[in-house]
């Protein structure tokens, strides 16, 4: 009996890089869904620019604040936090500016659906307004997608392996701008003990991180560990 490796297909979507596509997702408990498959990415179509409070100086000169949300199916931002909070008179202005954003929202086979997501507001320059920015990785001008640095094999678990079970697990974890995994979350569950085993792999994972104008920021990733006998 033996394992499939971790499946390293990138795949880049609205604020999401997925590994994989063979699972079917369900939404969460509060109906939301990650993009990826069959869930196509919400656009951003209006949006006001922040801008740098008075006296406050920017770290090393730039400053990019990265938010996570929920955009629903009537296009609307709500849930809007700061991923990794640095600076709060920044990230204060960021969250205000993304309140105002109007998205094309996510469908799901042509049904708009609420979906999580990713955006950043890259504060450059204390003269000039922030522009948010949101949508698919690729599309984004200069930012790039995490790259893995590891691989670390999903081990069955002992309940997977008595039954002969095989399975597919879908987990999202934000990519840290150090580089590191956080907050992983199972989104398509496999069940007999080999979601924990997928979060235990998906845990020991490193990557070089993405990076929005050569300044590293955290990104939200979907992987998809395959388990088979």
């Amino acid at each position: 009996m033996r394992k499939m490796v971790l499946m390293l297909g990138l795949m880049v979507a609205a604020g999401t890089v997925a590994w994989g596509q063979t699972a079917i997702q369900q939404p969460d408990g509060q109906g939301v869904y990650v993009v990826f498959g069959d869930v196509k990415p919400p656009k951003l179509v209006h949006v006001n620019a922040a801008t740098v409070p008075a006296g406050t100086a920017l770290p090393e000169g730039k400053y990019i604040c990265t938010l996570s949300m929920v955009v629903g199916a009537d296009g609307i931002p709500t849930n809007i936090e700061v991923v990794e909070k640095r600076n709060s008179s920044l990230d204060d202005a960021a969250i205000e500016a993304i309140k105002s954003a109007q998205f094309e929202p996510a469908t799901l086979k042509g049904k708009p659906v609420p979906v999580m997501t990713f955006a950043w507001v890259p504060f450059l320059d204390v003269d000039h307004p922030a522009v948010p920015l949101a949508g698919p990785l690729d599309k984004i001008p200069d930012m790039t997608a995490p790259k893995p640095l590891n691989h670390v094999d999903a081990e069955f678990s002992n309940e997977a392996r008595r039954k002969h079970h095989s399975g597919t697990v879908l987990a999202t974890m934000v990519v840290t701008e150090t580089g590191g995994p956080a907050d992983a979350r199972t989104v398509v569950p496999a069940g007999f003990g080999l979601d924990e085993q997928a979060l235990k792999a998906i845990n020991k994972y490193r990557f070089s991180p993405s990076k929005l104008g050569g300044v590293p920021v955290p990104v939200l990733i979907v992987i998809e560990v395959n388990f088979k006998i």
